[in-house]
């Protein structure tokens, strides 16, 4: 069976080593000379800074010992990977997909196949070569669209803007700087820019979570906290009800006490108790963890120093000198930087294939396959905190359902019911985060895919194991293709 992969980032590569091992004939389609994605030089603004801690940014079946590493590190271990599981030689780097049809036949859309267009990458005027697969993968990431802002005003301020995906090296020095957004991205370039800039700004509507590297006041990694069974059964209830195991039953008076006691470890451990009350989150743990990243270093402290300033308010409009703020204020700029995400669209994908709903968010089943298209399925959309063993576990149950092995095989209808139930659950306990982020439920997520393949969600030796030690990571996931065989 002939397939087709978009994207050459860590689902896209994962996706074709687990098609390779069951028998497919692969072919991976990147814009980019390397693969990696965003962790690429291509696809990465300059100093992009990896957030996982040592064996949490790493596949099941190729250790890695990096420790927040930074951008060259990630895509070298990424390149490792491809090359050792042979996926590099079916890499065709520079090739842009610029169209994803199904062949025209009777019965569901796909069944008879998809004809990708691809062209060489920034090249509008190339011929566009067609060929046609047996399936195709969207794995083409969720970090490419740029989301910016329409702001009155544009035509009045004559400094650089840019999209925090085009900072690159030099872009911060001696300049004013402001930065506007307040998730992870945000935060590494206003700290960066509190060391090159003349002046660094932070402009943020809301304060987020940020995670420590640390908890209980700098002793324990936050992966022997947060990647734990029990540490998940202190979140809101799973969705899907074979997922619910009995520790997930724990009494709400006792969730809401460890709450309070990790919200206020994570003021103290990441140092933003020690800032002004304007500039911590509004709202105690769980809420909005879903948007939380690991605290970039030297952050609070730029902010103590006064080398950051902080404004909590919306932005209404470029002036003159800079941007002008909802609060009144103007903060001065040469340099404006919006981190403020993306947009999750696939503008290469025929517009009959329905993958988002009236709201915008993606309306995919298991957050993977668009319900009514026939060998079409999305790794790397099915978001968890360690998104890497996620694509990897999404990578082998779309690889199961192309081959018709799952347990589960439901047909449109309840693929379109069970999708409204998780959207409409998402939206309650996760909102915002637009169909596509499970934030924190790394477990609970690989347990349903495990669940739909006939694979034991228990992982660990012995209860202990598997309730205190860090589940939500990769190497307990190692040889799934032939537990999915055996099955």
């Amino acid at each position: 069976m002939r397939a087709c992969v978009v994207g050459a980032g860590p689902g896209g590569i994962a996706t074709a080593k687990v098609l390779l091992e069951n028998g497919f004939d692969v072919t991976v389609f990147d814009k980019y000379q390397q693969v990696g994605g965003v962790w690429s030089a291509e696809g990465c603004y300059d100093g992009l800074a990896n957030q996982s801690a040592r064996r949490i940014f790493e596949f099941a079946d190729l250790p890695n010992r990096l420790h927040f590493a930074g951008a060259v590190e990630t895509q070298r271990y990424l390149a490792s990977y491809a090359e050792t599981f042979g996926v590099l030689d079916r890499v065709r780097p520079g090739s842009e997909v610029v169209s994803v049809r199904p062949v025209e036949g009777p019965g569901r859309m796909g069944a008879c196949g998809w004809t990708v267009g691809s062209r060489p990458a920034g090249d509008g005027a190339a011929d566009v070569h067609r060929e046609t697969f047996d399936c195709v993968v969207v794995a083409s990431g969720a970090h490419h669209h740029v989301r910016m802002p329409e702001l009155p005003g544009r035509e009045l301020f004559r400094g650089t803007v840019l999209h925090s995906n085009e900072v690159r090296a030099g872009a911060f020095k001696g300049q004013r700087v402001v930065v506007v957004g307040g998730g992870k991205s945000a935060l590494d370039l206003v700290t960066r820019a509190a060391r090159e800039a003349a002046s660094a700004t932070l402009v943020q509507r809301k304060v987020n979570w940020m995670i420590p590297e640390r908890y209980l006041l700098g002793l324990v990694g936050y992966k022997w906290i947060l990647f734990t069974r029990l540490g998940e059964a202190l979140l809101p209830r799973y969705h899907d009800p074979a997922c619910v195991p009995p520790v997930d039953r724990i009494d709400e008076r006792v969730k809401r006490a460890l709450w309070w006691l990790i919200t206020h470890d994570t003021l103290l451990s990441t140092g933003l108790y020690r800032l002004p009350k304007h500039l911590r989150p509004a709202h105690a743990l769980p809420f909005h963890l879903a948007h939380a990243g690991v605290m970039p270093r030297g952050y609070v402290r730029a902010v103590r120093r006064g080398l950051i300033a902080p404004r909590v308010s919306a932005v209404e409009a470029y002036t003159d000198k800079g941007l002008r703020l909802a609060t009144g204020e103007e903060a001065a700029a040469d340099v404006v930087v919006f981190a403020t995400g993306h947009h999750k669209t696939f503008p290469f994908l025929d517009p009959r294939v329905r993958v988002h709903d009236a709201d915008g968010r993606l309306r995919l089943y298991r957050g993977i396959v668009p319900p009514g298209a026939d060998r079409l399925g999305f790794v790397g959309f099915r978001q968890v905190f360690n998104n890497i063993m996620g694509m990897e576990l999404t990578a082998h149950w779309l690889t199961g359902h192309f081959l018709e092995r799952l347990l589960t095989a439901p047909g449109e209808q309840e693929m379109e019911e069970a999708t409204d139930a998780r959207l409409a659950w998402q939206e309650q306990v996760l909102p915002g985060s637009g169909g596509y982020d499970f934030g924190p439920y790394d477990i609970h997520c690989a347990d349903e895919l495990l669940h739909d393949m006939g694979v034991p969600s228990r992982r660990a030796g012995n209860l202990l194991a598997e309730y205190l030690l860090p589940g939500g990571v990769a190497h307990r996931y190692a040889g799934l293709s032939r537990a999915r065989a055996e099955c």
